[in-house]
């Protein structure tokens, strides 16, 4: 009987096989149907050693497609999920394909089924040295200041900065900008923090990427120079009179283009104080200028004249 038995289970023994594969088969089928799948993308990031760097640019993030239980693909947080592409083994320059890999973490970790396909899966990437080099740091600026104001200086600090990239591009490079600086509507001195940009996404800064702006903002000047103006006396004693002929001079003024606009040039501008004049005879006063407030006078000439002075037979009991 129990021979029977065993011959009777290797009969067909063939057919018996293949049926079993039939169902594994089946059963694999149905499983896969069941499985879902999420698409994501993720950060690349990119792990070298200290001789060689990425000299191409390469994708950002990489594109997955995780197919499991929805119940548990659907608990996967991103960042549990790090894709990478390893260059820390290249130590020659060149154009290699390396692959992308993934590392799960996390709430990735300990779930199965779970497939996760990359997109790219690999990637062609050119290989350099290392350079380090110091850049000069240049400000960028935006908007326009207050009307009647310019920028008199500025500084920033610091105003160098020590970056690293690959060969090729770093040999090219001797400078780097700040972010927009926003001078819109400022009439005053003011100091900003301010973010560097980067000239290629392939450097990298070795210190803070903020540096800070200080800037000097003045009234916005014009130079002028007026000629021909007439020297008048002021302050002359009762009794006395002026009888030689005073000089036209001319003065130098700084001011706003505003001012200079609401300026009307009067007869006075130029004046010589004879109040210290005591008898008649030939005097050497001082001249001196007299425009609004406001309007800085550079220089002038004349700055002494020489007047004649007489006793004034008519006086009428004032200063001429």
């Amino acid at each position: 009987m129990a021979k029977f038995r065993l011959e009777s289970l290797f009969e067909d023994w063939a057919a018996k096989i293949l049926s079993l594969a039939a169902a594994i088969t089946l059963f694999a089928f149905y499983q896969l149907n069941r499985l879902e799948e999420r698409p994501m993308s993720v950060p690349l990031s990119v792990l070298t050693n200290a001789q060689f760097v990425p000299a191409s640019q390469y994708p950002r993030t990489v594109r997955l497609v995780l197919r499991g239980e929805a119940n548990t693909i659907l608990a996967i947080l991103e960042s549990d999920l790090v894709a990478t592409l390893d260059l820390r083994g290249f130590t020659s320059a060149g154009v290699w394909r390396v692959p992308v890999k993934i590392e799960t973490r996390g709430t990735a970790i300990g779930i199965d089924p779970l497939e996760i396909a990359v997109d790219p899966g690999e990637i062609a990437m050119s290989i350099e040295p290392r350079t380090v080099k110091q850049l000069k740091i240049l400000p960028n600026f935006r908007g326009f200041l207050e009307t009647g104001f310019e920028l008199a200086g500025f500084s920033l600090s610091p105003d160098v900065i020590e970056a690293a990239g690959p060969e090729s591009i770093m040999e090219k490079l001797d400078d780097t900008s700040t972010e927009a600086v926003e001078l819109g509507g400022r009439s005053s001195d003011f100091s900003v923090q301010v973010k560097l940009q980067k000239k290629d996404s392939l450097i990298e800064f070795l210190s803070s990427d903020t540096v800070e702006f200080t800037a000097e903002v003045r009234k916005a000047v014009v130079y002028k120079t007026f000629q021909d103006l007439s020297v008048v006396s002021i302050g002359l004693k009762s009794g006395l009179k002026v009888v030689s002929t005073l000089p036209t001079g001319s003065a130098r003024i700084v001011a706003t283009r505003t001012e200079f606009e609401n300026f009307v040039l009067n007869d006075d501008v130029l004046v010589a104080d004879l109040s210290g004049i005591e008898t008649p005879g030939v005097h050497t006063v001082a001249v001196g200028p007299r425009f609004p407030e406001g309007m800085e006078v550079e220089s002038w000439l004349p700055m002494v004249t020489t007047v004649t002075v007489a006793v004034d037979k008519n006086d009428s009991g004032t200063g001429q």
